[in-house]
């Protein structure tokens, strides 16, 4: 046989198979494999630094005892696999998580008062409580990931693909993230001491997250004897740079804790507490540690020494949590202000058109004060207005930047406060939005190779073992600054599986792969690879709009071409490259053909304006989405109306015969709402307008 995949269709498969394994964790081959990534190794020896000063600093005080307010660490929650319908179960079980962790960190855990017999073989250990507190965050989230995500309710994600298939998602950067999915035979894993502000994860099997029942529909159910969201406890521990109590070596290596008894290795099972001896005569192995790979029923603690490591090493992740996130149960009245309009909004004075952002205003717990907008970092000579100007509702409010004309080109950045007073104390929000000032938009092309290209993808020369790699070139034109881009991939071939595709920069050096050897014996794929997109779905042949394997952002900021001194031999500057190879003998294919859509920032015009703005009226604008077209000149050629989005896809095209006093309708009821480009050709000349769709 070809290739053996072992596919357990149903779900509980996977639990009991787990459930019958002895406690596994997976964080020493985590820790190597990262380690590989000078990026990740250097911050982590930084944050080791941190850590050691923070021990320093506080060798000589006893941080439990000094009344500070819990350290509040914001929790996001993902569930890539599960499904929508079944979000209430999902958000229940993440917080019943939450509940365990502040528990077992706090030691105010049910099982707690086991300590109290256990104590006798281990004299002098005190059961350590963390001056934390875990809490959904509900506030303020990141936009572009889950779209049912409400503000105010838990950072829960469902269905998301989260760091595209990988453990580290930069949206979630300034969160702690808890990953739920089938990572097959181990429990889980987590980076030792690991960083908030990259968006690391602690990694959990799909039967081994939280308590009770689970979400049998979308496959998330503990299972025995794991099943009461101890693994979690045991790998966040190490996120906060614990290690197992054994030291992963034995006897003869400490796990750097001085009230931890030195131990022989992993306990499993239920031991009784003292019935294990440690290294050393007189001691005991501590069996009911959290840090040791025993039952979730029979593990019940951290020693103070282990506490202190965590105290000292959340002190050093404090800055890098996201503010504004969480309210931990507060009953104070609050509000929060959230942007709608994320992307870059594109101004030009020359036409002297209104730039338009949203946001929203959401209240909590009764709060019932007016709040008053404003902004500063507008161009100057420009004025904004806001609707509404003030409120104490739930509403979206639209700020919009008029008197544009003359005003000077550039960059802004526009910070928008939200100001109350009230309930004892002023109360504010402040969020930014960004405006193009430049006569500028972002603008998308399109550039493909040959149809039906026919080249021969080489079979591999033995069981995962590349053959011969192709490398297919498309010349893009000479572009400053990339915005976006997607890729398109047809190809016929035999087992899918085989194939490893990726998208090269004209460096040769930077890429991302958009085909990790994905799917399985499925035959061909025509896909667009898209960041943000869904995962892949496979069939038979394979075809839709997918995220790729590694993002496409990889290239933003970049030109579209190198200089010549810095190209390849063989090579061109503005050739982008495709590379296929096949890892595995017996099937062969071809390539039909590929695409990219490149979205650059571009000027609005190209033509010498004989129209100006005066020329052409929009009536009403705002308006619902049915407008008037009226255009006065004299140039006789026929109308060109075409109307764009602001990152550039095409939602009307018409060309028109001129007429004295032209007066059109024009009816984009089917689009969503938000601000649009009406680009008009007369001739060889052209006008772009802006279009607001409420």
């Amino acid at each position: 046989m070809k290739k053996i995949t072992v596919i357990l269709a149903l779900n509980f498969l996977i639990i009991n198979f787990i459930s019958a394994q002895n406690r596994s964790c997976g964080m020493v081959a985590h820790m190597e494999e990262q380690m590989q990534d000078p990026e990740f190794a250097k911050e982590w020896y930084d944050n080791q630094d941190k850590f050691k000063a923070q021990v320093l600093k506080s060798a000589n005080i006893q941080l439990r005892n000094n009344a500070l307010n819990p350290v509040v660490i914001p929790v996001a929650v993902h569930f890539p696999t599960g499904l929508e319908s079944d979000r209430s179960c999902l958000e229940a079980l993440a917080q019943t998580q939450i509940d365990i962790l502040n528990g077992d960190y706090t030691a105010t855990n049910p099982d707690a008062n086991l300590w109290n017999s256990a104590s006798q073989f281990y004299p002098g250990v005190v059961h350590g409580s963390a001056n934390i507190t875990f809490c959904l965050a509900t506030q303020n989230h990141p936009n572009n990931t889950d779209n049912d995500l409400v503000e105010g309710g838990p950072a829960v994600t469902i269905g998301y693909n989260f760091g595209n298939g990988n453990d580290i998602d930069g949206n979630w950067s300034g969160y702690m993230n808890f990953l739920v999915k089938n990572i097959g035979g181990i429990l889980g894993y987590s980076p030792l001491g690991g960083s908030i502000a990259a968006g690391q994860t602690v990694v959990l099997n799909v039967g081994a997250f939280g308590s009770g029942a689970g979400c049998p529909s979308s496959g998330i159910v503990p299972g025995a004897p794991y099943n009461l969201g101890r693994t979690i406890t045991h790998e966040l521990g190490h996120f906060y740079n614990l290690s197992h109590i054994w030291g992963d070596g034995g006897c003869g290596v400490d796990d750097g804790i001085s009230d931890t008894p030195l131990a022989s290795g992993a306990n499993g099972g239920c031991p009784s507490p003292g019935s294990i001896p440690g290294c050393i005569a007189g001691e005991y192995e501590m069996s009911m540690n959290y840090m040791d790979y025993t039952n979730d029923a029979c593990m019940y603690m951290f020693t103070q020494g282990q506490i202190d490591v965590v105290d000292n090493y959340i002190n050093v992740l404090q800055n890098q949590f996201k503010p504004n996130t969480v309210s931990c149960g507060s009953t104070d009245p609050n509000f929060v202000i959230a942007a709608i309009t994320e992307n870059t909004v594109f101004s030009c004075p020359d036409v002297g058109e209104d730039a338009v952002f949203e946001f929203d205003f959401t209240t909590y717990n009764g709060f019932s004060s007016l709040v008053d907008f404003s902004a500063t970092g507008q161009p100057a000579g420009s004025s904004v207005s806001f609707s509404p100007a003030s409120t104490n509702e739930d509403t979206i409010v639209t700020m919009t930047l008029s008197d544009i004309a003359n005003t000077v080109q550039g960059n802004y950045s526009i910070n928008v406060t939200a100001a109350a007073s009230g309930f004892g104390s002023s109360i504010t929000q402040t969020i930014t939005f960004n405006l193009n000032n430049n006569c500028t938009s972002i603008q998308c092309f399109t550039f493909s190779s040959e149809e039906n290209l026919a080249i021969p993808i080489p079979d591999g020369i033995d069981a995962n073992s590349y053959g011969e790699r192709i490398l297919v070139p498309l010349t893009i034109p000479e572009y400053a600054s990339i915005s976006s881009l997607s890729v398109n991939v047809d190809v016929n071939h035999t087992y899918i599986q085989d194939l490893l595709i990726a998208l090269f920069h004209p460096d040769l050096i930077t890429y991302s792969i958009l085909w990790g050897r994905d799917c399985d014996g499925e035959n061909g794929l025509d896909v667009t690879f898209a960041d943000g997109a869904g995962t892949i779905v496979c069939a038979d042949p394979t075809i839709g709009t997918f995220s790729p394997n590694e993002p496409l952002s990889i290239f933003n900021g970049m030109p579209t071409f190198v200089t010549a001194d810095n190209i390849a031999e063989n090579w061109t500057t503005n050739d982008w490259a495709l590379y296929i190879a096949d890892g595995y003998i017996d099937d062969t294919g071809e390539l039909n053909d590929w695409s990219i859509e490149i979205c650059v920032e571009a000027a609005l015009s190209t033509g010498e304006y004989d129209i100006t703005a005066n020329d052409i009226s929009v009536y009403p604008n705002p308006n619902s989405g049915v407008f008037n077209v009226e255009i006065n000149s004299l140039n006789s050629s026929d109308i060109e109306i075409s109307i764009y989005s602001l990152l550039g896809s095409v939602v009307f095209e018409n060309s028109f015969d001129n007429s004295f006093n032209f007066n059109e309708t024009i009816d984009l009821r089917s689009v969503k709402s938000g601000v649009y480009l009406m680009k008009v050709i007369i001739g060889n000349k052209e006008m772009t307008k802006r279009i607001i769709i409420d």
